[in-house]
């Protein structure tokens, strides 16, 4: 009897970890909002203005339901950017930062949106927020 109770917890121990093992359930690391800040700090959402003929870094910040950032995440996780028109502009993950982007804007002014997109693969296709107004001047 014994024997089959350990197997049976040696069985079940891969279900319950899950992105870093420290989590109490399935859902409780997606987040439930999405801010946009650029390299200075300073929020640019929900209200995207981009510089024209510019490159900005931007770093995605994630939240929870409370309001509270959810840190420890972007090991185990992935973002994007998805812009509409895909041409007002292009996103590039920066190397070993997965939630923090380098864009660059065309030299023309534009509006459309961004939406943001989350998952724990490159896919990002578990959790989406947005979309958020953009304008390029």
């Amino acid at each position: 009897m014994r024997r089959f109770v350990m197997a049976v917890l040696l069985a079940a121990m891969p279900f319950g970890i899950g992105c870093g093992g420290d989590e109490a359930g399935p859902d409780e690391h997606t987040p439930a909002s999405a801010k946009l800040y650029n390299a200075a700090g300073t929020e640019l959402t929900p209200n995207v203005a981009l510089a024209r003929g510019q490159v900005v870094r931007v770093e995605i910040r994630f939240y929870d339901d409370a309001g509270a950032q959810e840190t420890d995440i972007e090991s185990d996780h992935f973002a994007a950017l998805a812009f509409a028109p895909g041409t007002l502009a292009t996103p590039v993950v920066v190397a070993g930062k997965r939630f923090t982007f380098d864009l660059t804007v065309p030299n023309a002014a534009g509006t459309g949106s961004v939406t943001v997109r989350f998952g724990h693969d490159a896919a990002t296709d578990e959790a989406s927020f947005g979309p958020f107004p953009v304008a390029v001047q």
